[in-house]
Parts: structure tokens; C-alpha cells; sequence
């Protein structure tokens, strides 16, 4: 084990120094009697170390990791070839190419078209978009070099990805099937992680989803929809008919999960991949009534599990709600302020299926608009830090994805605009933020750009929450890098 351990250090030191020795090869130098004009011509172009090709390495080994300010690194290997002068950066950087094979260069093409050297390329440029063999491993080293292990890959790869990507992956909003054709835009410049499905739904339903994610391409839509049962069912016109929750619980567990699983099965052929179900709130509550299993948190916790676990087993996401509980709240939220009850209640009783579905590792959490005095103050759980980071992932050890309710919701609207309420839902520690509205995505996207400029908001909790909507959607931001990018990338740079 001991000698294992010095023959990692040792691999690690030696391909740091690799990273080390190449970024300073890499720094562009030019003559003494033209620097001040160089460097006059370089400030034009603004750092920007997002990453826009992982192109082969130099003699075919290792990997060239080319950023849009023209920056290049290279990877895994020791071959350094001499770069030379290179002619200085006047646009911002669009992709690279491999040079012939076995070269010791590459080509970069900037944004205005024109194609620069960088060591020597040879004569052939290549605009294929294959990517070379091992390339994955190539990002995958250089996230592991940052210190990152195996399950943290992904989330360093994440922050190589365009600013506008990161933004437009934390927002969902909430349309009509007729509405559809409207988001073909923010589908295919990845301006939106998906869509929940408000009203009814035909049968040309699913041809309408399959156009959207050919546009959307390399990152696919969250298709969404309320199917709990009973008087909650947006796709009653083509599926059949679920009892409610309430009825559920005079039937066997095992003809529950049969059910939910069959569900799964034709919500995927319609092109739905997440259910906003089952509701886990203890109680027959304002807003709630019959979409409560029942008043008995244990009974609650074994329905749920049996819809969770068909769900899943169907391949459809379960998203349970409404975090902390509503079912003991004074008042629906869809109408106004909500207030639950005391935290040690929820604790013996709200929290009781939640627990239970967390441990599965198979759901997503919704967090509803409730109000805790004693843990969230005069603040709904979902805009509530101590609620999202403190109880359900410190306390209760929730690391999935994380959904508000509406934001749309009159306990939100009455009080907060839906610019305030993205940011101070997404600095609470929430994921993905479920707007009432296409038109709000605009409002929302530059919200969350400023904020994150002011500081309001740390680069970090972005880059977070964009992992958790990537893994949810069994995307590995790693396959991203250098092949999409923000159409209309953000204002600020941050």
C-alpha cells in the first residue's frame, strides 16, 4: 500500500509538471521591438478560460486543451514542442483543429473566421467534429491534476462549460402542450433544462417532444408532469386513469409499484422522463386533501417508497413533495402565505417519508412554499437556506437534484418578483427553478447572471446546481466540454 501510495504521488507530480512546463511553453512571446503593440492587441480580447476543443496532443499523445482567450494547455504527455511566435489573439477563440498527424501543433479559429498556428500544425487542417481516441480521459486527467477524485469528475468539468449553459440548466418553465413550439429556440441554445407540462395533452404529444430534443442535441429537456392521480393528472387524455393517493392505501403495496412502474413505461413513450410524484405531505391539508396518502407518517413512507420504486423501475425520475411537509399548513400556497408547524413536529412526523425517500437514492426533492417560524422565519422553504442546505442536505444528507415549487405561487408572487425569487431560491441551495411561464426565462437567466457578477451568488453554487441537473438527466458534463455552447452567452463575466 505504501509503495501504491508513492507511485501516485509520483505520477502526479510528474504530470503537473507536464501541465506546468506546457502552460508556460504555451504563453505567446513576440519581438522586443513590436511588445507594446502586441500587448496593445491582446487586451482586446478579455480572459475567458472556458474551454473550447480538446484536440489530440502533440505527436499524437496526450491532449491540447484550447480556452476561447486563446490559451492552450496541454496534457499527458511530456513532449513540449517549441511554439515560437505566434501571431497575436484578435478574436475570441471558436474551436481548434488537430494539424496533421504526428505534428507538433494545432490550428485555432477565432470568431471572425481567420485560422492561427500554434506551434507547428503541418499543412492540414481538420474540421471534423470526432473526437480524438482516449479523449475523455484527457479531461478526466486534468480535473483528477485539480485535485478532484472519481465523483467529483464530472462537477470540475462543469466548470468548463459556457456561462449561459450553467445559467440556462437551472430553469424549467412550466407550459402548455400548444406552447411547445415556442421554446424551440431556448431548447437548442440550452437556455432551459426542460419543460413541465401544464394542461391537458394530445396524442401528437409525444412527435412534439421528439422535435424539441432534436433541437436541444447533445443536452436533452427534463420532460415533466404532475401525474400523482385523482385530480392530479396532466396526461389523463392519453394514459390511463390513477386513483388518488388516498384511495392507493386500501390496495396491496405490490399492485402500487406495479402500477407506478406500468405508468413510467407510457409516460418514457410519450417522452416524459420525470414525475413531479407522489406527494409525501402527512395530512389532508389546505391545497393537499386526497393527494396525501394519509395522516399516519408511517403509512405515508410505505405508499410513497412503492410509488418511488416503480417510478424508477419504469426509468422515470420520481420528484417527492412538498419538503418539509404541507400537509399540517394553514393555508394552500397556491393562494398566499403558508406557515407548517413547529420544527420538532416535522421532525417526528413531516419528515418521516422524507427521510425514507432520501435513503433510496432514487428521487429528486421539490420544496415546497411552506413557512417554518422557528427554521425558515417569515420565509417560504424554498427561497429558505436554513431549510435547502441546512435541514434537507446537512441534516437529513440529500446530495440530488433539488426542484422549488412555482415560483409562479402566491406565496412567492405576492411578496417577491420572479428575478428575486430565482437568486434567493438558487443561493438557498435549490437546483432547478420552476417558472410559471416561458417569457419569465429571459428575466430569470439575466437575474441569475447578475447576481452571480455582484457576488450575490457564488460561481460555485451555480456550478453545483447545474451538476445536479446534468446527473439527473444521466449527462456527464465531461462529453460537453468544447461541443455546446450559450448562443447568447451572458452580460457579465464572471
Amino acid at each position: 500500500m505504501a509503495r501504491h501510495s508513492r507511485l501516485q504521488k509520483k505520477a502526479k507530480s510528474f504530470l503537473c509538471a507536464v501541465a506546468i512546463t506546457a502552460a508556460a511553453a504555451a504563453a505567446p512571446t513576440f519581438p522586443k521591438e513590436s511588445t507594446a503593440e502586441a500587448e496593445e492587441t491582446i487586451e482586446t480580447v478579455a480572459p475567458d478560460p472556458t474551454v473550447v476543443a480538446v484536440v489530440e496532443g502533440p505527436g499524437g499523445i496526450g491532449y491540447w486543451i484550447v480556452a476561447a482567450d486563446g490559451s492552450v494547455e496541454i496534457i499527458g504527455t511530456s513532449i513540449v514542442p517549441p511554439l515560437g511566435d505566434r501571431e497575436p489573439i484578435t478574436d475570441r477563440v471558436r474551436t481548434a483543429y488537430a494539424g496533421a498527424p504526428g505534428a507538433l501543433g494545432i490550428w485555432l479559429e477565432l470568431a471572425d473566421g481567420t485560422k492561427l498556428a500554434v506551434g507547428d500544425p503541418g499543412p492540414r487542417i481538420f474540421t471534423g467534429n470526432d473526437r480524438p481516441p482516449g479523449w475523455l480521459f484527457g479531461l478526466a486527467l486534468k480535473q483528477l491534476m485539480k485535485g478532484r477524485w472519481i465523483d467529483e469528475i464530472d462537477r470540475g468539468c462543469v466548470t468548463e462549460l459556457p456561462r449561459a449553459v450553467r445559467i440556462g440548466q437551472l430553469l424549467l418553465p412550466t407550459m402548455t402542450e400548444s406552447q411547445f413550439g415556442a421554446a424551440i429556440e431556448e431548447s437548442r441554445d440550452h437556455q432551459i433544462a426542460g419543460i413541465l407540462l401544464s394542461g391537458g395533452a394530445t396524442p401528437w404529444i409525444g412527435r412534439r417532444i421528439n422535435e424539441l430534443q432534436d433541437f436541444a442535441g447533445r443536452i436533452p429537456l427534463l420532460m415533466a408532469a404532475d401525474e400523482e392521480g385523482g385530480r392530479v393528472q396532466r396526461l389523463h387524455h392519453v394514459l390511463p386513469n390513477l386513483p388518488s393517493a388516498a384511495r392507493q392505501v386500501n390496495e396491496r403495496l405490490e399492485l402500487v409499484a406495479q402500477r407506478a412502474e406500468r405508468h413510467a413505461t407510457q409516460m418514457l413513450e410519450f417522452g416524459f422522463d420525470v414525475n413531479f410524484a407522489p406527494v409525501l405531505d402527512v395530512g389532508a391539508g389546505p391545497g393537499i386533501g386526497d393527494r396525501s396518502f394519509s395522516n399516519d407518517p408511517s403509512l405515508v413512507a410505505d405508499y410513497g417508497m412503492a410509488t418511488i420504486e416503480g417510478l424508477s423501475d419504469g426509468g422515470v425520475l420520481p420528484v417527492v413533495k412538498h419538503f418539509p411537509g404541507h400537509g399540517s399548513a394553514s393555508a394552500d400556497s397556491h393562494l398566499g402565505r403558508s406557515v407548517g408547524p413547529p420544527l420538532a413536529q416535522l421532525r417526528e412526523n413531516d419528515l418521516v417519508p422524507f427521510k425514507e425517500a432520501i435513503s433510496s437514492r432514487k428521487v429528486a426533492v421539490m420544496v415546497g412554499h411552506i413557512e417554518i417560524p422557528d427554521l425558515t422565519g417569515d420565509l417560504p422553504a424554498s427561497l429558505s437556506r436554513a431549510a435547502i442546505d441546512g435541514l434537507l442536505r446537512n441534516d437529513l444528507g440529500f446530495n440530488g437534484l433539488v426542484v422549488t415549487d412555482a415560483l409562479n405561487m402566491r406565496a412567492i408572487s405576492d411578496r417577491w418578483t420572479v428575478e428575486e425569487a430565482v437568486v434567493m431560491s438558487l443561493e438557498a441551495g435549490a437546483d432547478l427553478m420552476v417558472l410559471g411561464t416561458l417569457a419569465e426565462v429571459g428575466a430569470a437567466f439575466d437575474a441569475i447572471d447578475r447576481a452571480v457578477h455582484q457576488g450575490e451568488v457564488p460561481v460555485d453554487r451555480v456550478d453545483e446546481a447545474a451538476t445536479h441537473v446534468l446527473r439527473a438527466k444521466k449527462v456527464n458534463a465531461c462529453t460537453l466540454v468544447g461541443r455546446v455552447r450559450g448562443v447568447f452567452n451572458t452580460v457579465y463575466d464572471w
